[in-house]
């Protein structure tokens, strides 16, 4: 990475650089941010969307199949629950790297010696959200596929 020098200012090549990371970083936090509101109205929906199936065009369901429905209430339960808990860890991530940014510009310490492991949480409860809610979605298919009246 190009340094500025003291008396020149920052070079054009630099000044784009950060031009542009920071364009990524502010597209990557969008990003973020529409993943996790899809996947809280997603898994909201395909809750709510179960329990009109049950009422509306199953209202008695086949012994043994109920079992298939709420597994796959509880994976959009952990989706929902995952995604919320994941707000929460990505302020505290956030939080941690502007204290290891602080400790690098101010203290004059490496990045490497400080790990942001709050950051990976963050993107381990993502994972967590969208697997959790891919099973939903097949467990509540495997469902409705036993209760739909031929």
């Amino acid at each position: 990475m190009m340094m500025c020098e003291e008396n020149r200012g920052c070079n054009d090549d630099y000044r784009i650089y950060i031009e542009e990371r920071a364009k990524l970083i502010q597209s990557q936090a969008e990003e973020t941010h529409k993943f996790d509101k899809a996947i809280l109205t997603l898994a909201a929906g395909a809750f709510g969307f179960s329990l009109a199936f049950i009422k509306e065009i199953v209202p008695e369901v086949k012994v043994g199949t109920f079992v298939w429905l709420l597994a796959a209430w509880t994976n959009y339960g952990v989706s929902l629950l995952s995604t919320l808990i994941s707000f929460l860890v990505s302020q505290s991530a956030c939080r941690k790297q502007v204290e290891i940014l602080e400790k690098v510009i101010f203290d004059g310490k490496k990045r490497e010696s400080e790990k942001n492991r709050t950051a990976k949480w963050t993107f381990g409860l993502n994972i967590v959200s969208i697997a959790a809610f891919i099973l939903g979605v097949i467990l509540l298919v495997v469902f409705v596929s036993m209760n739909v009246p031929h």
